[in-house]
């Protein structure tokens, strides 16, 4: 209880919101069930205006009551229309604001957050669980004021019609609802495990659709094919347990709203009999009797939808609830004066608890200094840059700029010095242009060229059918790995960062492309301290500290000739590649 409490609370915000547009609906749902309720009263007044022998004053009374009837339902089916186009309205404008806020919410997450948590899942609370709750508030709507009112205001004029058949009626209903708070509980159970299928099932078709090349090359299709079976499985199963208790709702009132029906007809037809009803009457009670139970059917769907709501109002707080990045500093970044100066001091770090992946690691960087960063896959050389960009903050010890702790800048504020070109390139729908001057939109035509020029791609560029205009993807077959790549190291250079991090920036691009780039390297690079990863060592022969990592810690360091002459690990590494 206390948890749904929670949940309400989270969602009194986005409901608040519209509570003018909300009482307007309940007032329009009022109008438009009284209205629907005056028309059981007016049938029953025409059926007792019924004679074997009618008279031309009977008939006209008769036809005064049929027209009223049907004013009077056309203006409530005009009123629920109104209802339901407003709250439809209402629902979209309530899940607009909740991908919003989402959306901007996980800008605000470290990677550590998406490390330990899959994207599928991510990305099925975003779609499917945001679209349950705008299409149950949209069902939902003020259906429960108008079940509520329409259960009192029958069961009212029930009671003037008849108190005994009412007590008949009220029975058969307590006994129903007990039934189906027990139905609901296992439903609410079966509800958030099917969600959670849902997003295991998103996440594997998601990882699947991306890695589909390497599916193939190893002919991996059946079995994958097999595992998400074994999903699906899993998921249809649930669900039909899901929908197997939900579904008893409709059908158990339904059941016994017949069977009270029959008790009406048999108790009311007695007592037509003796007098004490009218025909007008009895049948003005059964309908009443239809519009008594109707609400209470909608009340157990409302209530089924409510724990649908529940379930992906739970997982979307949870997600919107995770605790964001703390900012440590707000000082400015004063580009132009930076000197370029890092110092690592003594610095330890692990992605998870207990599991150091850096281990009181210490390094300076000088000014314009190229640092490239080698050693086997593991050795945490990555993890070096992604801690100097503040992507993951340090367990202990100290990273300092000019002197000052970068704990001391916001993020953004520090990233601003960085240019990054990764291994795997980053490429999002739009054009060339588009992408290499993305983050950097203020920008000449001249130096958007220049640019590419520098990183080897205007020559490409150009030869494509539209030239910069040229829409991509990043599935599209358009371009090459190494064409991508050269785009990425286009957009860091447009960039003019103080550094520059190159993490395996060729790995993609072919020897001959690569030997241009390198001469292009050398003047971005100048004056700018940039740290390099690389696998190849002949790429970083010039650098002026190549920093040799081994399980977290600097195992050797020193230029490619000191290195070599030293006859360690460096030189071991080194030697095995030439001779490959």
């Amino acid at each position: 209880m206390k948890k749904k409490n929670e949940i309400l609370k989270n969602l009194l915000p986005y409901l608040s919101e519209h509570r003018k547009t909300l009482i307007y609906l309940v007032i329009v749902a009022i109008l438009g069930n009284g209205l629907n309720l005056i028309g059981p009263y007016l049938i029953g007044k025409g059926i007792n205006i019924l004679k074997f022998q009618i008279s031309d004053i009977d008939l006209e009374k008769l036809l005064k009551i049929t027209i009223l009837l049907g004013i009077i339902y056309f203006l409530g089916a005009f009123l629920t229309f109104i209802q339901n186009i407003t709250m439809n309205r209402v629902s979209q404008k309530i899940v607009w604001r909740m991908r919003k806020e989402s959306f901007e919410k996980l800008h605000k997450f470290s990677l550590k957050f998406f490390d330990n948590n899959s994207h599928g899942n991510i990305i099925s609370i975003m779609i499917n669980d945001i679209d349950n709750i705008s299409s149950s508030i949209s069902q939902i709507g003020t259906q429960v004021v108008v079940s509520i009112l329409t259960i009192v205001i029958t069961l009212l004029i029930m009671s003037y019609i008849s108190p005994t058949l009412t007590a008949i009626q009220v029975v058969l209903v307590l006994i129903t609802g007990f039934f189906l708070k027990k139905i609901t509980l296992k439903s609410r159970e079966k509800m958030r495990e099917q969600q959670k299928y849902l997003g295991e099932l998103s996440g594997y078709v998601e990882e699947i659709l991306l890695g589909e090349a390497e599916v193939k090359s190893f002919t991996y299709e059946d079995e994958v094919i097999s595992n998400f079976q074994e999903l699906n499985k899993k998921y249809k199963e649930n669900a039909v347990k899901a929908y197997f208790f939900t579904g008893f709702g409709y059908p158990s009132l339904n059941y016994i709203g017949n069977i009270g029906y029959a008790i009406i007809v048999l108790v009311g037809s007695i007592f037509i009999l003796k007098k004490e009803l009218t025909l007008g009457g009895l049948s003005s009670f059964i309908i009443y009797s239809k519009m008594f139970n109707r609400p209470i059917a909608n009340i157990s769907d409302v209530y089924s939808i409510i724990q649908t709501v529940f379930v992906s109002a739970e997982r979307f707080f949870n997600l919107i609830n995770q605790e964001e990045e703390v900012e440590t500093g707000n000082k400015k970044i004063q580009i132009e004066s930076t000197k370029g100066h890092i110092q690592f001091e003594n610095v330890v770090f692990g992605y998870k608890n207990n599991e150091k992946i850096i281990d009181k690691f210490s390094f300076n960087a000088n000014p314009g200094d190229m640092i490239a960063i080698v050693g086997p896959t593991g050795a945490g050389k990555t993890t070096i840059t992604n801690l100097l960009m503040r992507f993951y903050d340090i367990d202990s010890g100290n990273i300092l700029i000019d002197g000052i702790n970068i704990k001391e800048y916001s993020r953004s504020e520090l990233r601003k010095l960085f240019g990054m070109v990764l291994q795997d390139t980053w490429i999002f729908t739009g054009t060339i242009k588009e992408n290499i001057i993305y983050g950097n939109e203020n920008v000449t035509e001249e130096e958007v060229i220049n640019a590419t020029k520098l990183a080897c791609a205007h020559d490409f560029i150009i030869k494509l059918s539209k030239g910069y205009e040229t829409k991509i993807s990043e599935d599209n077959i358009t371009l090459s790995q190494g064409q991508k790549q050269l785009i990425t190291i286009a957009r860091a250079i447009l960039k003019n960062p103080r550094f520059l991090i190159l993490d395996e920036a060729t790995s993609g691009i072919d020897t001959r492309t690569e030997i241009k780039l390198q001469k292009a390297m050398q003047n971005l690079i100048h004056g700018r301290t940039s740290f390099v990863i690389a696998h190849r060592l002949s790429t970083i022969k010039n650098a002026d500290l190549i920093l040799v990592m081994k399980n977290g810690k600097i195992e050797e360091q020193g230029t490619h000739l000191e290195l070599l002459a030293k006859k360690g690990f460096y030189c071991s590494m080194f030697n095995e590649q030439y001779l490959d």
